[in-house]
């Protein structure tokens, strides 16, 4: 018997799920691009760091008190009720607390592929099933697909909008359209990851539709665009009666997290510098890419979800001998983050000098 055979039968096949893909070894005599997790290379802003900063010398004292007056700033932010928000150590420990509230054996969950990966994980740790549909073209998110999925054992949907990792963004009056016709006895939640990245400054948020009777979750985080992925602070938005369910699981952030974030949202400055990098080289990179026969997926988010047209994983390897690190997908297709101008260009450097390779050896 080992240790593995005394965990909870659900759990046995269970794998962490590991953000980013490999873990870096740093190679000292190059530099090092990281563009594999979606990370805002521009690090904090001054602002949270301000706070952070300020907030250690509290690191004795237990964190409700900042934890509401984060949940405060959120309310502020969003335009909803504090009894509106939940806070969350990161997104991740949201998507979890989901699960924990409502899934029970048996149930079903729907999900659209490919999508975010800590999904499919999910209903396994619960004893419950994962039900995928796939779009035609194989990166969009079908909403009839799903709803034509949905059995009276649905009990969840997560719609991750804009896609991670595809970066496809939803037209918003379908996706509107589709949570007020799905059945009460199913609730939809769609993460907002990375929505401050798309260019529309008009689109809405699903938050528009959170009302009271309504089953519906909206996640967020301070991860993305706000540059506080190390931070772990993550948060929902739904109905009051929603909200007081995911109470009974949730696990806040600890204090300097939350100060950071609170403080993050006053950081207009930073918010827009980060948005106008990631806007710019999200076209430059698009542009140069294309120029090299690559294929790319229309991207409104942080990343961009590319097909080569040649072997991802000899293509990768090739590069993080360059010192560029990116995320594999699958054979045709593969994601790169969005970094600052010098780190994009030696990633476009290093893939250049590959696709040249690989075409000379295909002749």
């Amino acid at each position: 018997m080992t240790t593995r055979d005394l965990m909870r039968e659900s759990l046995r096949n269970f794998r962490a799920y590991v953000a980013g893909g490999k873990q870096l070894q740093p190679d000292l005599s190059m530099p090092i691009v990281k563009l594999n997790a979606n990370e805002n290379q521009m690090g904090p802003g001054p602002k949270a760091v301000m706070a952070m900063t300020a907030e250690l010398g509290l690191g004795h004292l237990y964190p409700m008190e900042t934890i509401q007056r984060l949940k405060k700033k959120i309310s502020e932010h969003v335009g909803l009720p504090v009894e509106c928000v939940s806070v969350y150590h990161g997104s991740g420990s949201g998507i979890g607390a989901i699960g924990e509230a409502f899934l029970n054996p048996d149930d079903e969950m729907l999900v659209c592929s490919p999508t975010y990966m800590a999904y499919y994980m999910l209903p396994g740790r619960f004893g419950a099933k994962l039900v995928e549909v796939e779009a035609d073209d194989g990166v969009s998110t079908d909403l009839d697909k799903i709803y034509d999925a949905i059995t009276d054992k649905t009990k969840l949907i997560f719609i991750c909008n804009p896609n991670n990792p595809t970066g496809t963004l939803l037209d918003a009056e379908k996706l509107f359209d589709f949570i007020k016709k799905v059945p009460e006895h199913v609730i939809t939640v769609v993460d907002e990851a990375y929505i401050d990245w798309v260019s529309d400054e008009s689109y809405p948020s699903a938050m528009k539709m959170v009302e009271d009777g309504r089953n519906l979750i909206v996640l967020r985080t301070f991860s993305k665009i706000y540059g506080l992925a190390g931070c772990r602070v993550g948060y929902a938005i739904a109905n009051a009666e929603v909200t007081e369910c995911l109470g009974a699981v949730a696990m806040g952030p600890n204090r300097i997290g939350a100060a950071g974030a609170a403080a993050a949202l006053d950081d207009i400055e930073y918010y827009n510098a980060a948005k106008e990098n990631n806007s710019t080289q999200r076209e430059y990179l698009t542009r140069e890419m294309e120029k090299l026969g690559i294929t790319v997926v229309p991207s409104s988010t942080s990343f961009i979800y590319f097909a080569p047209h040649c072997d991802t994983k000899d293509c990768m390897d090739f590069l993080e001998s360059q010192g560029v690190f990116i995320r594999y997908f699958s054979e045709e297709y593969i994601r790169v983050s969005i970094g600052l101008p010098w780190q994009n260009k030696q990633f476009l450097t290093a893939l250049s000098k590959y696709l040249m390779r690989y075409q000379k050896k295909a002749v």
